[in-house]
């Protein structure tokens, strides 16, 4: 038996069409893979997996949007149209600063949910009738990790895992809407990366959020059941136009008019 080799999806797909998989040979799923960190095992033409130390959590792609049309639809299916208490989490890392970018919307006329940059350089979060914002500034650069907690009729802001500011009078409402990330009404878009980003049909404790942050690197959710959660390209191996949806609800996303996948992500 040979040293364990390396291997990501395509390559283990390879070595079946060229008839190079051999009985009892050992291989480590790359980063960024099915069943990434785990070894496979090939059985008289059967993939066998086994978890081993290696298998953790692991964050290698983001999608980076141009701030000019791009944008990620994910559709308008009854479990993303949330009434009452919600949280909203992603990570961005902006190429510029600009009024009006969309990060989270989902939006109709009159009720919605939608965290967007406003005024330049602030978190804002709007529900069809009354826009609060947040006052701590934003900086283009760098992963920063945001998040807006809707509980009641307030919404608090969260920066980098740590409470911001709360604002209130805010009612949400179910809608029909389709649920995009990059965009809002409007045609504005964001111009930079996202990663990570969640929907919870309820409103996360403040230490939920710091253990969404988790330092600044990202980690598994699973444990706080989001209703949506695009890893933006690291189960679909940063490839193609499909996000596949980790969360319960399964809304994969598609991006539209051709953001790309960066290896840039918060570490």
């Amino acid at each position: 038996m040979s040293d364990i080799t390396v291997i990501n999806d395509s390559e283990q797909s390879s070595l079946v069409t060229n008839g190079l998989a051999k009985n009892g040979e050992l291989y480590l799923k790359a980063a960024g893979s099915t069943n990434a960190g785990a070894i496979v095992v090939y059985d008289s033409g059967v993939w066998r997996t086994f978890a081993n130390e290696a298998a953790s959590f692991s964050n290698t792609y983001s999608v980076d949007f141009d701030g000019t049309n791009d944008y990620m639809d994910a559709g308008n299916d009854s479990s993303l149209s949330i009434s009452g208490d919600l949280t909203l989490s992603a990570w961005i890392n902006l190429d510029s600063l600009g009024a009006f970018q969309g990060i989270i919307s989902k939006r109709s006329s009159t009720t919605n949910y939608q965290l967007f940059i406003r005024n330049t350089n602030v978190l804002s979060f709007y529900d069809g009738r009354i826009a609060t914002n947040d006052n701590t500034a934003l900086t283009a650069g760098s992963w920063i990790h945001v998040a807006v907690v809707v509980s009641g009729s307030s919404a608090s802001f969260y920066r980098d895992g740590s409470f911001s500011s709360t604002g209130s009078g805010i009612s949400v409402n179910s809608n029909t809407a389709n649920l995009t990330i990059g965009e809002i009404l409007g045609g504005s878009f964001l111009n930079g990366k996202v990663d990570e980003v969640s929907v919870f049909d309820s409103a996360l404790s403040a230490s939920d959020i710091t253990s969404i942050y988790n330092s600044g690197v990202p980690g598994d959710l699973t444990s706080l059941s989001p209703v949506g959660w695009w890893r933006m390209g690291d189960n679909d191996g940063g490839t193609g136009t499909t996000i596949t949806d980790q969360g319960s609800g399964g809304n994969d996303g598609t991006l539209t008019n051709g953001p790309t996948f960066s290896t840039d992500v918060p570490t």
